[in-house]
Formats: structure tokens, C-alpha cells, sequence
């Protein structure tokens, strides 16, 4: 009876191991499929030709922006000119269909990775090309703009691994055009919806680690913790999706043009659900994100800022949306 009682066990088990087998065939060969039979760190994440690892992010909805009571606080809190009519845009909140799979990047492009575009294109950025310079440091102090700094050239001893920053909009499109062509897939900017949806992974509190302020420094570097520098990608805890500094260490641009209301802005401010906005461009784009040298209540996957195309400075980078095939 025991004999018998095993054997049937063993063949239960047996069962279950194919079939939980099969079914991780059956997922990667999809993934592989899908993704052009690029997966080499595995079924969730790609590495291309420059060594930018690349984050699966899954079709779905979620809740954009803040609450209005909320907002209206954090307008409250943050003095800053500049910020008056950033928090307050985060209102009325909406629903955001993203329609599509995309891969985001696993973490900000590094100096490293825009050295191997400027290296194989000769390109020159906004600026080098105006001569008017970026933001650096000198004599102990970050300067916001010099014609002596750039994307090159910061005033100190920088890591190829750390986010490349004094790069333009007009700069990461480039980036963006060249790395396409190179790989033979679609990389661009994100728009602004498919940003707060990735760096939300699913959530719906202010920050993506929950309501304490307390564990903000596990996840985003800030004018709290950073040491006053940008630091190395990829030191911190990643979000629920696998999101590296995806609040912090950069501000990161988006594809999407500045408006205080998204809907509005799309001519559907009666809508109830938005399916894959995205607000044409004019001459302010859309900034999301939060930087090493920038108030910490700035960390939150609602904040948004704006920025001309031609803007750079030393706190102020991107990642890239590789589209997945027949997007």
C-alpha cells in the first residue's frame, strides 16, 4: 500500500515537473519570438549591442497623476518658481490604457553608452554645437552653465557607467535614430504615460515603495543621500518591474510636448480612459524623474517638470523604449 502510495506520488510529481516545464518553454519561446531573438540575460530582459539591458514592461492600465487634495499640498510644500504649475498639473487625475508591451531601459543611458554613439556617428551636441556649454563643477561648486563643460567634460573624474548628463533633447532623438538603425528596431523616448506607468510597476501610492519617506533611500538617490554627485547606475533597489533608479539619480526626458493637462491637451478632456497618449511636442518637453542634486519630495511617480529642446545641464539625462516587433 505504501509502494503503491509513492509510485502514485512520483508519477504526480513527475506530471508536474513537465508540465511546469512545458509551460517555461512555452513562455520563453514566446518572449523570444516576440522580442526578435534578442533575450540573452533572460525572459524578461534584453541586452543590445552597446550593453543596454532592457526591462520587459507588460501591456495595461493604471491610474495617472495625483489626487487634487494632494497636489494642491505638494504646491504647498515646494517654493520653487519653477515649480508652480508643475504639482498642480498632476490633477485631474486619469485613466491610461498602454496598449502595447515595450522593453524600458533597465537603467539611464550611461556616459559610456552615449560615448559609443558619439564615437561611431560623430555627433556633436546642443552644447558643443552653440558653444555655450553645460553644467559642471569648479572650484568646489556645480555651475549651471559654462562653454568649458559638456557631456565630455564635467570639471572631475567621471565613471563610464554613470548617467550621461548635458545632453539635450534634441540629443537623445539622435541617440535614439542611431542606435535604431544600428539594431535594426525601433528605440525612441518614452512618452510620458508609458514613464509614470513603468515607474509605478502597479502601484498607486505617491512613490512606488509605498507611503514612508523612510525608505526613499533604498530606491532614489536625492539631495538626501547622494553626496552631492551623480552616481553609478544601478546601486539601489529597483522597482517592482525591475526599474533601476527609474526615481532619482536623473531627470529623464520624454517624447511628449509640456501641457498642464494631458486630456485637455488631446482635445478628449471628457474622457474616461486615454489609450496610449501622447501630447505632440512644441517648444517645451516633458521632464520626469528626479535628480541626485534635487529636493527629495520631487520623488514621487506623478512629479513632472518641463524643459526647452535644446536645455541640458548637469542633472538632466534619458533612457530609451526599444518597441517590441510589429509595434
Amino acid at each position: 500500500m505504501n509502494w503503491q502510495n509513492q509510485t502514485a506520488r512520483l508519477e504526480i510529481r513527475t506530471q508536474m515537473n513537465i508540465q511546469n516545464y512545458l509551460t517555461r518553454v512555452s513562455v520563453f519561446c514566446s518572449l523570444f519570438i516576440w522580442t526578435g531573438g534578442a533575450l540573452t540575460t533572460g525572459a524578461s530582459e534584453i541586452t543590445n549591442s552597446i550593453g543596454q539591458r532592457l526591462t520587459l514592461i507588460p501591456a495595461g492600465e493604471f491610474t495617472m497623476g495625483s489626487p487634487r487634495d494632494y497636489a494642491q499640498a505638494m504646491t504647498a510644500r515646494v517654493k520653487y518658481e519653477w515649480y508652480r504649475d508643475s504639482a498642480p498639473s498632476e490633477w485631474p487625475q486619469r485613466r491610461i490604457r498602454i496598449s502595447k508591451p515595450f522593453h524600458f531601459g533597465t537603467h539611464e543611458v550611461t556616459l559610456g553608452q552615449f560615448r559609443q554613439f558619439v564615437t561611431a556617428s560623430g555627433y556633436v551636441t546642443d552644447a558643443e554645437r552653440d558653444r555655450k556649454g553645460g553644467g559642471g563643477r569648479k572650484d568646489g561648486k556645480w555651475i549651471e552653465q559654462s562653454p568649458e563643460f559638456n557631456w565630455r567634460q564635467m570639471g572631475y573624474e567621471r565613471a563610464e557607467d554613470e548617467p550621461v548628463v548635458n545632453v539635450s533633447w534634441n540629443d537623445t532623438l539622435a541617440f535614439c535614430a542611431w542606435l535604431s538603425k544600428k539594431e535594426g528596431a525601433k528605440y525612441r523616448l518614452p512618452t510620458e504615460a508609458e514613464w509614470e506607468y513603468a515607474c509605478r510597476a502597479g502601484t498607486t501610492s505617491p512613490a512606488f515603495w509605498g507611503e514612508e519617506d523612510i525608505q526613499r533611500k533604498e530606491f532614489a538617490w536625492s539631495s538626501d543621500n547622494s553626496g552631492g554627485w551623480p552616481r553609478i547606475v544601478g546601486q539601489l533597489k529597483p522597482n517592482a518591474w525591475g526599474l533601476h533608479d527609474i526615481l532619482g539619480n536623473v531627470y529623464e526626458y520624454c517624447a511628449d510636448g509640456w501641457s498642464t493637462n494631458i486630456a485637455a491637451a488631446l482635445g478628449k478632456s471628457g474622457a474616461v480612459k486615454l489609450t496610449d497618449p501622447i501630447v505632440p511636442t512644441d517648444d517645451e518637453i516633458v521632464v520626469r524623474s528626479t535628480s541626485w542634486g534635487t529636493n527629495p519630495l520631487h520623488c514621487r511617480s506623478a512629479f513632472r517638470g518641463s524643459a526647452g529642446r535644446t536645455h541640458r545641464n548637469h542633472r538632466d539625462g534619458f533612457r530609451v523604449v526599444r518597441e517590441s516587433s510589429g509595434q
